[in-house]
């Protein structure tokens, strides 16, 4: 038989709408009387029935997440931070991956009434209207990976590639390398990737005799795997063009180049110094282990929470910029 809010109450001794009190915490009730309800609560093993409570209250207590690459365990980390933050507050969180058609899921949140989403995709995937038409039936958004989104609409959150690219960069230069390849998963077409922008920059700014020479973009659908590492730096070598340092889109990427590398006889770091980005837990034990730019992603996901969670009871629309750590490991050396 189904237990409901009136067992609870009878067991506690309370009426119901203490129950309801102390359940919701929309009203400040006495740490006994609190007490009481939750340990009668977890006798009955009782489970509200939260469509009655969305209802009541116009929210469902869900949350949706969308993330880019499910196979990346960049995201996956962020997905931890976000989904800690989410319990302790008291919200279910449905992970959605961009695979597919991200602009159905985008609909489909409207008509399952989700309180808020956080979009994690690359923005060319997906239809940005479509984050509008949630803000205006009532859903909360927060965004990452977007930097041509509308602040005044939609929370933010974004690392700082630009600085981190210039520092990768710089590194290198520290080490000697003047002829700096970049692989980039992307193409300068996608005005919302600041790593591409970045690099350029840093050349630029540092003088370097490389930059458009040595950048090599992606081909439609886009990607940033092993795979794509692999193929792009196996054609940096075809191409004849000499480098002695390849900085890589992630992690991921600059798995597939030292392999590649590898392949073609190339030794890292003895002859290439290779450096990728978001710094997974992959890159520490890979052989040689991957210096790379590193992201606090479980840190990042709490702090999207946040940002969304104080959208949607208070209404400010926040933003904010993260900072990337150098992690120099055994993938980069000074040039010979």
């Amino acid at each position: 038989m189904k237990v409901t809010r009136a067992d609870v109450a009878k067991l506690a001794g309370v009426s119901t709408a203490t129950v309801s009190y102390v359940l919701n915490g929309s009203r400040s009730i006495s740490e006994k009387t609190r007490r009481c309800v939750l340990d009668a609560v977890e006798h009955l093993n009782y489970k509200p029935d939260m469509i009655a409570r969305s209802m009541t209250k116009n929210e469902t207590m869900q949350l949706s997440l969308m993330i880019n690459d499910i196979t990346n365990p960049f995201y996956s980390e962020i997905v931890m931070g976000f989904e800690a933050a989410a319990i302790e507050k008291g919200y279910f969180v449905n992970v959605c991956t961009g695979y597919k058609n991200i602009n159905n899921y985008l609909d489909n949140y409207i008509a399952r009434r989700i309180d808020g989403v956080f979009v994690v995709a690359v923005p060319h995937k997906f239809d940005l209207r479509k984050l509008y038409e949630l803000t205006e039936n009532g859903i909360k958004v927060a965004v990452s990976g977007n930097t041509q989104v509308d602040h005044k609409k939609v929370c933010s959150i974004e690392n700082d590639y630009q600085t981190g690219m210039r520092e990768a960069v710089s590194y290198l230069r520290g080490l000697g390398h003047e002829r700096i390849a970049y692989l980039s998963g992307l193409s300068r077409r996608h005005s919302f990737d600041d790593k591409l922008e970045g690099y350029l920059r840093a050349i630029s700014t540092l003088g370097l005799g490389c930059g458009e020479d040595l950048l090599l973009e992606g081909k439609s659908p886009y990607s940033t795997s092993m795979e794509d590492g692999y193929g792009m730096a196996k054609e940096l070598v075809s191409s004849g063009r000499k480098f002695t340092a390849v900085i890589c889109t992630n992690d991921l990427m600059a798995m597939g180049a030292i392999s590649a590398l590898n392949d073609a006889g190339l030794r890292v770091p003895e002859d290439v110094s290779v450096m990728g980005f978001d710094d997974i837990l992959f890159a520490r034990f890979w052989r040689p282990a991957i210096s790379t730019m590193a992201v606090s992603k479980f840190d990042f996901g709490r702090k999207a929470f946040d940002l969304l969670y104080t959208n949607m009871k208070k209404g400010s629309i926040g933003y904010s910029l993260c900072s990337l750590e150098l992690k120099a490991r055994d993938s980069t050396a000074a040039i010979r």
